[in-house]
């Protein structure tokens, strides 16, 4: 009976010393958990919120006024319009921040840091041009 006990607790303590990143990053390719490839292109918008983020793809309109609805897509939280599920977008034009939110926006600096860049109260807004070659955004949605 001896015999059958010291392989089981063998096993435990083999399992028990396995780094994290072993079993961390065990999930099967076709995982949602996996990582997804992101779309290559020349903006990107990122939901910081605790709620789903209304972006636009293409601004289509006049001046403030977005002519094709509120948004094209809701972009899921803590999710970019290059990398999410369902979007791969090259680039985006703008968000929507729902009515009762207002929304901190924080873009990168020339050396890759994340600040803060404005706030913005509900209703739509195009995306920033600030002519680089790559523009990274932040939108982080809260009551106001």
């Amino acid at each position: 009976m001896k015999y059958g006990k010291r392989p089981t607790v063998l096993v435990l303590g083999v399992a028990a010393t396995l780094p994290l990143s072993v079993t961390a990053n065990a999930a099967p390719a076709s995982s949602p958990s996996s990582a997804r490839a992101c779309s290559p292109g020349t903006s990107y918008i990122s939901n910081q919120g605790d709620i789903g983020l209304g972006v636009m793809f293409d601004w289509r309109g006049y001046g403030r006024i977005y002519a094709a609805g509120y948004y094209d897509k809701v972009l899921p939280v803590g999710q970019r319009t290059d990398c999410a599920s369902g979007f791969g977008w090259p680039y985006a034009d703008g968000y929507y921040v729902a009515s009762g939110y207002c929304a901190e926006i924080r873009t990168t600096d020339s050396s890759g840091r994340w600040k803060y860049y404005s706030t913005v109260q509900a209703g739509q807004s195009w995306r920033p041009d600030l002519g680089r070659s790559y523009e990274r955004w932040e939108v982080n949605q809260f009551r106001c």
